[in-house]
This record gives C-alpha cells, sequence and structure tokens, in this order.
C-alpha cells in the first residue's frame, strides 16, 4: 500500500486528505478530513463531502487521479512515456511523476508513511472490513479491523438495486463475496459493492469474533485423512459414503474433502 497526503498550495500546504493505493489490485481510495465542505475540498469530491460523505470509493477516487495524469488517449502518448522511461500507460508511476498537480486547482500529492496519518482518519481505517464470510438466506458475516462483528442482510439492503440482481438471485454468485482493498467494503467485482461505512452502520452487531470461527474451524472441522482416523476406515470407503450420499463434505478438493465433525459422528451414532 502506498499512501498520499492531498494537500492545498493555495491554502498554507492544507492537509485535505489521503490517497491511498493498493497495488495488487491497481485500486485507489480517498479518505478525507471531516472538516472539509463543498468550497475547501477537492472539486470532484465536492457532491460527495456535501452529503457529509468522506470515504470515497474507487470509482470516483480514480476520477480524481485521471484528473491529474497524462490522458491514455494523449496524441503523442508514445512518446511521453518513452521519455518517462515507462513501457506502458501507468496510472500510479504517471501519478508519482506528475506529484498530482494539474493546471485546475493547486492541489498535489506528497507520499507519507502509515505512522503520520492523521487521528481522525486512524480512527475511520479501523473501522473497515477485515473479513467476510457468506452466510443463509443472502446474509453475511463481516468482521471489521476493530473487533467488531456483524450481520448484513444484502437482499434487505440491495433488493432494488439492479446491479445485485444476479448475486441475490445465484447463491454461488453470492458466495463468491469478497474484501475490498484496504477492507473498503464488500465486493462481488469491482462494480458490484458495498461500502465499509454502509455496512458498521447497517450490520446488526453480534457477540462473536473472528477467533471464534478460527477457534471453530480448527476444532470441528477435518480432512479426509483425520475423517479416516475417526471411522478407523480408509479413504477409498470415505469416497465411497461420500458417493452414496452418507457424508457430505462441506468443501471438496482433487485429493481432498473437509467435513464436519458433526456429520462425521452423526454417521458414527448411526452404525450403532
Amino acid at each position: 500500500m502506498t499512501i498520499f497526503e492531498i494537500r492545498d498550495e493555495s491554502a498554507d500546504d492544507r492537509l485535505l486528505g489521503y490517497l491511498f493505493y493498493y497495488p495488487k489490485r491497481k485500486r485507489f481510495y480517498a479518505e478525507l478530513l471531516s472538516e472539509l465542505d463543498e468550497w475547501n475540498a477537492p472539486f470532484i469530491f465536492w457532491e460527495k463531502v456535501k452529503k457529509g460523505q468522506f470515504s470515497i470509493g474507487h470509482e470516483k477516487s480514480m476520477d480524481f487521479v485521471r484528473q491529474r495524469i497524462i490522458p491514455s488517449d494523449r496524441q503523442n502518448i508514445g512518446m511521453i512515456l518513452k521519455d518517462n522511461n515507462l513501457s506502458e500507460y501507468d496510472d500510479y508511476r504517471l501519478l508519482c511523476l506528475s506529484q498530482g498537480r494539474c493546471a485546475q486547482d493547486d492541489i498535489y500529492l506528497v507520499k507519507a508513511d502509515e505512522e503520520d496519518i492523521n487521528v481522525e482518519i486512524k480512527e475511520r481505517l479501523s473501522k473497515k472490513v477485515d473479513d467476510v464470510m457468506p452466510l443463509s438466506e443472502k446474509r453475511v458475516m463481516v468482521f471489521f479491523k476493530n473487533h467488531r462483528t456483524g450481520i448484513a442482510d444484502i437482499e434487505k439492503l440491495r433488493k432494488e438495486d439492479r446491479l445485485f440482481s444476479r448475486i441475490l438471485s445465484e447463491e454461488d454468485l453470492f458466495k463468491n463475496v469478497k474484501t475490498s482493498p484496504g477492507g473498503n467494503g464488500i465486493e462481488w467485482g469491482s462494480s458490484v459493492n458495498i461500502s465499509a461505512e454502509e455496512l458498521y452502520k447497517e450490520c446488526k452487531e453480534i457477540d462473536i469474533k473472528y477467533e471464534d470461527i478460527v477457534g471453530f474451524m480448527a476444532n470441528r472441522i477435518v480432512d479426509t485423512s483425520e475423517a479416516t482416523q475417526l471411522l478407523g476406515c480408509t479413504r477409498q470407503y470415505i469416497n465411497q459414503l461420500v458417493k452414496q450420499d452418507k457424508i457430505k463434505p462441506i468443501k471438496e478438493g482433487s485429493n481432498n474433502n473437509l467435513f464436519l465433525c458433526r456429520d462425521i459422528e452423526e454417521y458414527l451414532k448411526s452404525l450403532g
């Protein structure tokens, strides 16, 4: 992760917020200080700020970045890239070269260290998503970085949103939920997402910790080898039981399956 301070040279280098870049997914996210209003915030964000929204999603943050770098359709872009030792168009490297300066305002960017982030923003970052787990009935369990856990009803939150229609109608797609870069939300692909801020507000808090889930999996889930030990049989026999639908794996692999201990214990009881 790379962090940039967003500063305004025309206002005595005032700190406006931060721009975060996640290289693995090539995503940008901005966090603005809540003291800003629509008049002193970067113009591209004024509508968000006017609504009291200071955590900026990837798409709007990307618009901010592209406003401050050479456009990819510039007529002589090939020569410009070559002159700057770039083999291809790269938003991040071009942003570093320009320091985020553009002709429309006096805003510029400067790299910063994580420990130097403003206290307000650090508090906001603590409410980002640490992990997410799909549940039944189109719900998800969300683990936040500050150790809070909550359950969100995605069908209730996004029932009228056309972008979510397939997600809510196809179970396999719904289960493919991921955490957005930096914990900025959850997503089913970059364009189908819910922000961390909305989830933190809408989640029903529950008294379960991430460590509780990890502990359950460590103690109550077994692989094929462990199942053979519990049943006192061979792997071939386990495979036969699966084919006969007498025990059901919770996850299937090419050479190994995972089972709930409960299901193995229930099968043992059925044998008398």
